[in-house]
């Protein structure tokens, strides 16, 4: 089996969306979420109002220039009772993938991305082995049904994110904070990774299955202070390359400080990867601040003078080739499946998106296998707990009419694509990333 079997396209430029940021109109967990009042930015509602227009959407990705779009099936549309199938999503999902292929876009299907149908937590949780065969179950279903139109597929997108926001902080559904819960739910969404990958290779042997994960940089606020460096190491180990090296071993140890230990051992998850997703925003500084039962306070500077985003991140391009080269020592091709900023009146992405391109061509150029980069966002959708404050769009929507607008950076895009598809692979990656 191949690790990027596209003979056709030996890289990808496109963009991405998640089901629930665009869709609109998808009662799961957050739904439930929200209506209890548990996100500052409000409800998603009719959100991008993409289920029927995901047509136009496709339609806007190629004017940009793009021939890849990722996005995500609702798991929730697909089942919303536990063994009862919708038909008729799948098939809705079946038509976008096939004006995908029809625009010359290659489709990159997520199959978690956050949301889980409303009986999910009750009946089958993370923390109950149950949920490994409820979701390889759903993978099995939605690659019957898209396969072998769609040869790119991500497991799930931001797993670590995903089990510290959920069931250690509890600041997202289910809302859980226990470092026990925690523990768990990852082992079990570490299998059920493995198990979803082994269903989309059981219908399509020759597709590409990895993970989405979000790797982050984190820097001592005092440059000066050991206890700063030392954790700000700690953290950027842990939650990068600690993370990852469970892909290669079949185990992990991730100590969470001041008390939190997450470990666990699963023979099936090695190998299980063909490709590692890169999503990429910013970095974090971290200190140890002293007399407090606190190990440690995390913030966004701008030390550079770049100016923030619009919704308080640094802008660090510099951090963004070395975790490149980090997560690229896997021995595996990187898809950038993330990587914009929250920028309303598009005076800083022009600049960003120059300077993270550069870095990762010259991440390819030193070595690492870059199968290719998808923007986020491609419109302006729903931002989980910041509602629709931020604007990470290539194209704005208007909240009214939801009309899509392009940004003057659709431009820069554009150009910024036809560089980066020109560049020439080295050889050794370009067998690499094509070869059956």
């Amino acid at each position: 089996m191949g690790v990027f079997p596209l003979h056709d396209r030996p890289r990808l430029w496109g963009v991405a969306v998640s089901h629930y940021q665009v869709e609109g109109g998808d009662p799961c967990d957050w739904t439930a979420w929200e209506e209890a009042g548990r996100t500052k930015g409000g409800a998603c509602g009719r959100a991008a109002g993409s289920w029927e227009r995901y047509e136009e959407d496709a339609g806007l990705a190629a004017a940009a220039g793009a021939n890849a779009f990722r996005f995500s099936v609702s798991w929730s549309r697909v089942e919303p009772r536990r063994g009862a199938w919708d038909d008729a999503a799948l098939e809705r999902y079946g038509r976008f993938v096939d004006r995908l292929l029809t625009r010359g876009l290659e489709p990159v299907v997520t199959l978690h991305h956050y949301t889980h149908p409303v009986w999910f937590h009750e009946e089958t949780p993370w923390t109950s082995p149950a949920s490994v065969e409820s979701f390889a179950r759903f993978a099995r279903k939605v690659a019957a049904a898209l396969a072998p139109r769609v040869r790119v597929w991500i497991t799930l997108n931001e797993p670590l994110v995903f089990v510290l926001g959920g069931f250690l902080d509890g600041q997202i559904p289910p809302g859980v904070a226990s470092s026990r819960s925690a523990s768990l739910a990852l082992g079990n969404l570490f299998a059920a990774h493995a198990a979803a990958a082994a269903e989309v290779h059981g219908v399509s042997p020759h597709a590409a299955v990895g993970i989405a994960h979000n790797v982050m940089d984190f820097a001592p606020l005092r440059p000066r202070g050991p206890l700063d460096r030392a954790i700000a190491a700690h953290a950027r180990r842990l939650y990068n390359r600690g993370f990852l090296d469970a892909f290669a071993s079949g185990m992990w140890d991730l100590w969470i400080p001041p008390f939190t230990r997450l470990k666990g051992r699963l023979p099936s998850l090695r190998n299980s990867l063909d490709f590692v997703g890169v999503n990429y925003y910013s970095r974090l500084h971290v200190a140890c601040p002293a007399a407090t039962r606190v190990l440690s306070r995390f913030e966004y500077r701008d030390p550079r003078g770049r100016g923030l985003t619009d919704n308080g991140w640094e802008i660090a391009p510099e951090s963004f080739g070395p975790l490149l080269r980090e997560a690229g020592a896997l021995g595996l091709p990187l898809l950038v499946t993330e990587n914009g900023l929250a920028d309303g009146d598009d005076s800083r992405r022009p600049g960003f998106l120059r300077s993270h391109v550069e870095a990762l061509l010259e991440a390819g150029r030193s070595g690492v296998e870059i199968a290719g980069y998808l923007h986020w966002s491609l419109v302006d959708n729903f931002e989980w707990l910041d509602g629709y404050g931020p604007k990470f769009g290539l194209y704005s929507v208007d909240r009214e009419t939801l009309e899509r607008r392009p940004r003057p950076s659709v431009a820069v895009f554009r150009d910024l694509g036809k560089s980066f598809l020109a560049e020439a692979l080295p050889e050794r990656h370009a067998q690499k990333l094509v070869h059956i």
